[in-house]
């Protein structure tokens, strides 16, 4: 079905996360359609419009900290130019700075418009084979190890399931800090999600983590069951 562009609009798109299969056909009519693609890294999207051959214009979107915040763009808008804004990869606005955007577009009236599709958040969650509901998601973990610590001491505070990102170099650092904070906590770990060197790994606990680690090479999701009726032995049940 044919996209009919909404003039002055702001679509929130999602591009894939490794696998370029995964790329919608929504997504690909409206970047096709809109008149301009605003982006986390002008260098990361023209690469994969080269590759879906698209050639509409990009513009790189940095954090503005401006009395008038992308006053620029935000003109072009309500003048009723269409646009679509894109992370490096996934789900704009979740774990980037696509959200100050967002905010402000909102705020001047202009109407939003998602376009779902790659999440590592959700490609975890739904191979995880745990009830979901509640789901508390860090996005990444601060680079500092100390503020680090406070969120995951919050976290372990909650009982449902705990989902972070993490830097592949910060990894060392992070597993002393699982296996004190959540001692018998099922550990699912996704590394290079929809790549081809894509893993999902299993462990009853962080200590086999440790004992064990996946390869430290790509991107990382972490999802940590702490359910308390997991924790006291009994299977993880579900509402279906």
């Amino acid at each position: 079905m044919a996209h009919k562009r909404e003039a002055g609009a702001l679509y929130v798109v999602a591009t894939p996360i490794g696998n370029l299969g995964d790329i919608t056909l929504r997504a690909l009519e409206i970047f096709k359609t809109v008149d301009l693609v605003l982006c986390e890294s002008a260098k990361e999207t023209r690469s994969l419009f080269s590759k879906l051959e698209i050639a509409t214009p990009v513009l790189a979107l940095y954090k503005d900290s401006s009395e008038t915040p992308f006053a620029n763009v935000l003109e072009q808008l309500k003048a009723g130019k269409s646009m679509a804004l894109v992370s490096d990869a996934g789900t704009p606005g979740v774990s980037d700075p696509g959200s100050q955007m967002v905010r402000i577009a909102r705020e001047k009236g202009i109407r939003i418009i998602p376009v779902p599709g790659a999440s590592a958040l959700t490609a975890l969650l739904s191979v995880s084979g745990f009830q979901v509901n509640p789901t508390y998601f860090l996005g990444f973990l601060s680079e500092k190890p100390s503020k680090k610590r406070r969120e995951l001491e919050r976290a372990s505070e909650i009982d449902g399931l705990v989902v972070f990102y993490e830097s592949v170099h910060k990894l060392p650092r992070l597993y002393p800090m699982l296996e004190e904070l959540f001692p018998e906590t099922q550990v699912l770990v996704g590394r290079e999600l929809t790549k081809t060197f894509e893993e999902v790994l299993y462990y009853a606990n962080p200590r086999e983590l440790a004992k064990d680690p996946p390869n430290a090479k790509g991107e990382f999701v972490f999802l940590l069951n702490h359910r308390k009726k997991t924790l006291k032995g009994n299977s993880d049940s579900s509402d279906m």
